[in-house]
């Protein structure tokens, strides 16, 4: 299985959104998720956008989202400090 499992294996660099120059955001939401995995939890705060170019006269929209693991769940830990910090 060790070699074979790779072949199937794909890389997703993380993703991220810039505002291209002169352009405005009309709306932003985010959302929230803690997800319980076997040795700890997936967080993943998740950006929807709808913005609008400088010179254009329709909205463009972009999704992407952050995630951390921790080994602890923030919904209900107290520390550290960071975990908070990165959600907020």
């Amino acid at each position: 299985m060790g070699k074979d499992i790779l072949k199937s294996a794909t890389f997703e660099p993380k993703k991220s959104f810039k505002l291209p120059p002169g352009a405005s955001v009309i709306t932003k939401e985010t959302r929230i998720t803690v997800e319980e995995i076997e040795n700890g939890y997936i967080l993943r705060k998740s950006h929807d956008i709808k913005w609008r170019g400088k010179d254009e006269d329709s909205n463009n929209y972009d999704y992407y989202s952050e995630v951390w693991f921790s080994e602890q769940n923030p919904m209900t830990y107290k520390e550290p400090e960071d975990l908070a910090s990165k959600l907020g």
